[in-house]
């Protein structure tokens, strides 16, 4: 059993290595390689990958020092380059507070296999859902649950055009500038916005930001 844990806490790492081995009694190795951050972790996915020597579980963190040579900015980004070079290995987020336009971004463009908010657990019920996820099963805790059931009642935010759109608004991006960012149109980029408007039951562009962070998906 390889296991790679990749988070930017070295104290989180450590009580991970120490939880584990309960959770795989029956192993007789169970190997556990540690990265702090993309970088590290990019390098350690394609040295094992040559080697022939694929991971079977990915405990991940979603907030890590990013990769830009690869373009892995984050936690998921990195999931993503995993399962291009391991597709076998089963990927577990194992993350802090999360916004909600970040666990949808999770669920649905990366797709792990758990995703955990480490206050929903304690120890045994994360042994639990690690086992479980090993054996094949999919995992979410309690807040991640709750999360994406109240995106999808506002279906607008399934989307990952909507919700890059808002995340660019909040940075003070214009629409032009939007237009460029997603390589879209001008055109394109004002109906997106009218639609998010109408899911919202707003009537101007200035009351977006306000209305979603009310909502508390930023």
């Amino acid at each position: 059993m390889r296991i790679l844990i990749a988070d930017d806490h070295q104290n989180m790492i450590d009580s991970l290595k120490t939880l584990l081995p309960f959770a795989f009694e029956g192993e007789k190795n169970v190997h556990i390689v540690e990265s702090l951050n993309c970088t590290d972790a990019v390098l350690t996915i394609k040295k094992h990958t040559e080697a022939n020597e694929p991971f079977d579980l990915a405990i991940l963190d979603y907030s890590m020092p990013s990769n830009p040579e690869y373009e892995i900015f984050n936690g998921g980004d990195l999931c993503l380059f995993l399962r291009e070079k391991m597709p076998l290995c089963k990927s577990f987020f194992f993350t802090a507070h999360l916004e909600d336009f970040t666990v949808i971004d999770l669920d649905q463009r990366v797709k792990p296999d758990a995703i955990v908010i480490k206050s929903d657990v304690s120890g045994s019920e994360l042994m639990n859902a690690i086992k479980d996820v090993v054996k094949g099963n999919k995992y979410k805790s309690t807040s991640v649950l709750q999360k994406t059931h109240k995106m999808w009642e506002e279906e607008i935010f399934t989307k990952e055009t909507n919700r890059k759109i808002v995340k660019l608004i909040s940075n003070g991006y214009k629409i032009k500038e939007i237009a460029e960012e997603l390589s879209l149109s001008e055109v394109a980029i004002q109906k997106r916005i009218a639609k998010i408007k109408k899911g919202l039951n707003i009537t101007d562009d200035t009351s977006i930001l306000r209305e979603v962070k009310r909502r508390g998906y930023l």
